[in-house]
């Protein structure tokens, strides 16, 4: 008897690892209709109290799904704005860099020739300056046809599904209560309500917070007479879904320009703090506080999360990964059977 459970346990690991291994193939195989469509569900649970809220005033679906397509391609317009705005600066200034950057490998390679030469070591005739050549870099930015095109008809998609995954909003609740017996239905509307609840509560606070983020590091950097303050606003305020290592990576990048475009070491020392400072104010006093509970994600969880993800969809997995399992695990924890995993994601015991 122990044996055959035994055996079973076995079974179904295996058969999870295989349901594992399918999901993924599945999910990078239909990368082009489910990324879309994942980026349009969490849209879509953000716009939704617009949706109902015109509704009960009596517009017409037709006219209230205009309104909130209107809202978003004015959101989207300002974001492209700020990208043209900041590649066109980048581009014009990346040949002042190229040449510090040139000048510090001439500096590195000296070094090392002498080390070398003091320890009889062998050098090749191999240039580090000429491994450096920021103009590819020009290249990329100046020629992203392709890419452009890509987010073009991604962007499309998005909004299409979008749409049609708002035409359909408060309709759940109804088809519930018609489908199951009233003590049933009660409580499985009872859940639905609370996952919207909570999920929407989450992905409002995370976007208003990457906002502010966004925009208290481009004053900062302003301020401080940095280059590029509006590019590394843009940048905290994207990472700032990633935690932990977006936050991180969206304090290190200015840092590391500030090193190359002045001569001592007061205004680095003023960004890392500054910027290190508003990274932990709005992620461990701002954020929960406007949310009210803390998530208590794990970090090996997050971690495990941006990988799976990233290597499915690339940067915009890593973007998506936290507020997906952010997801699955509001979810989880509204749901009796499968509470004990929700646990199992927390990273404290408290």
């Amino acid at each position: 008897m122990v044996q055959d459970a035994s055996n079973s346990n076995l079974v179904n690991f295996f058969l999870g690892i295989i349901a594992v291994f399918v999901t993924g193939v599945m999910l990078l195989e239909l990368q082009t209709v489910l990324m879309p469509f994942v980026i349009a569900m969490l849209l879509s649970i953000i716009f939704k109290p617009i949706i109902l809220g015109l509704r009960e005033k009596r517009i017409p679906m037709v006219i209230a799904l205009f309104g909130v397509l209107l809202l978003f391609l004015c959101v989207l317009f300002l974001m492209g704005w700020v990208l043209f705005a900041s590649a066109d600066t980048f581009v014009r200034e990346l040949p002042k860099y190229e040449a510090k950057i040139a000048v510090i490998a001439d500096q590195i390679e000296a070094s090392l020739m002498v080390g070398a030469e003091r320890f009889n070591l062998q050098t090749s005739d191999f240039q580090w300056s000429d491994a450096i050549d920021l103009n590819s870099v020009t290249s990329a930015l100046t020629t992203g046809l392709g890419s452009f095109l890509s987010f073009v008809a991604t962007t499309f998609m998005v909004v299409l599904f979008m749409l049609f995954i708002l035409a359909g909003s408060g309709d759940l609740g109804k088809k519930v209560r018609l489908s199951f017996p009233e003590d049933v239905s009660s409580k499985l509307a009872s859940v639905i309500k609370i996952v919207d609840s909570q999920v929407r509560q989450y992905l409002v606070t995370k976007t208003l917070v990457s906002l502010s983020t966004g925009f208290l590091t481009w004053l900062a950097l302003l301020l401080l007479g940095v280059d590029f303050p509006l590019v590394f606003g843009f940048i905290a305020f994207v990472l700032n879904y990633i935690p932990n290592v977006g936050s991180t990576v969206a304090v290190l990048f200015p840092f590391g320009l500030t090193l190359l475009q002045f001569e001592t070491a007061t205004v680095p020392l003023l960004v890392i703090l500054g910027l290190g400072g508003i990274q932990m104010i709005m992620g461990n006093v701002i954020e929960p506080r406007i949310m009210g509970y803390s998530l208590n994600l794990s970090p090996l969880l997050i971690l495990v999360s941006l990988i799976f993800w990233g290597w499915l969809w690339g940067v915009w997995g890593m973007v998506l990964a936290v507020p997906l399992t952010s997801t699955i695990k509001i979810v989880f924890e509204n749901l009796e059977s499968t509470r004990r995993f929700a646990r199992l994601m927390n990273g404290s015991v408290d």
